[in-house]
């Protein structure tokens, strides 16, 4: 086989591999788009913004975990309160968490899917120590249920999302600090959802 004809056979799978991906893209653009209004403001700014999660194509949250650490590093005085938040669809899908507490049992909604969000959190407390995000509720399409998470009571709820246009939540992002050493940690600080329709 000549030089010439290898080239082309790798230009023409070139062209087809970047219309694959296109399409594959153009998909997923479609399938999930983040509305506006798809955040709370009242969210900490420690730690990054971990990877987007989101449910099997066609599907949409119904449930969602919590994973707390109540009590375990009270002695060192050192407490992350909210770590992580797991959607629960017909495959879970997970956001980044914060390496303490456990994964708490899975409130469901009763029909329906999850459509927005609250985050109850504790301020900024200068020298003492900070948890950020304590706890979540969500809001259930369908019958106007309420679901609140197992967390911890610190600090205060803010505003709601805005509700989910389409059908439901279908997807995660999380901002978590990771471990600090030393320093203050406060693990799971703020989230954003993704609405499909």
């Amino acid at each position: 086989m000549n030089s010439s004809w290898c080239s082309v056979l790798i230009s023409a799978h070139s062209i087809c591999l970047i219309l694959i991906l296109r399409t594959h893209q153009s998909k997923l653009f479609q399938r999930a788009h983040a509305f506006t209004g798809n955040e709370v403001h009242n969210g900490m700014r420690w730690g990054s913004w971990g990877q987007k999660e989101m449910c099997p194509t066609g599907m949409y949250a119904t449930g969602f975990s919590l994973k707390v650490s109540m009590w375990e590093s009270l002695l060192v005085g050192d407490n992350t309160a909210l770590n992580g938040i797991r959607l629960h669809c017909i495959n879970p899908s997970k956001s980044s968490s914060g390496p303490w507490g456990k994964w708490s049992d899975i409130k469901w909604c009763t029909s329906g899917f999850l459509t927005s969000f609250q985050l109850r959190v504790e301020p900024y407390k200068g020298i003492m120590d900070d948890t950020a995000a304590n706890n979540i509720r969500f809001n259930c399409s369908g019958n106007a249920e309420m679901l609140q998470g197992s967390g911890i009571s610190w600090g205060e709820w803010g505003d709601w999302s805005e509700t989910c246009g389409g059908k439901g939540i279908c997807g995660i992002e999380t901002m978590v600090e990771q471990p600090q050493g030393v320093g203050d940690d406060t693990a799971l600080n703020d989230m954003r959802i993704y609405c499909c329709d």
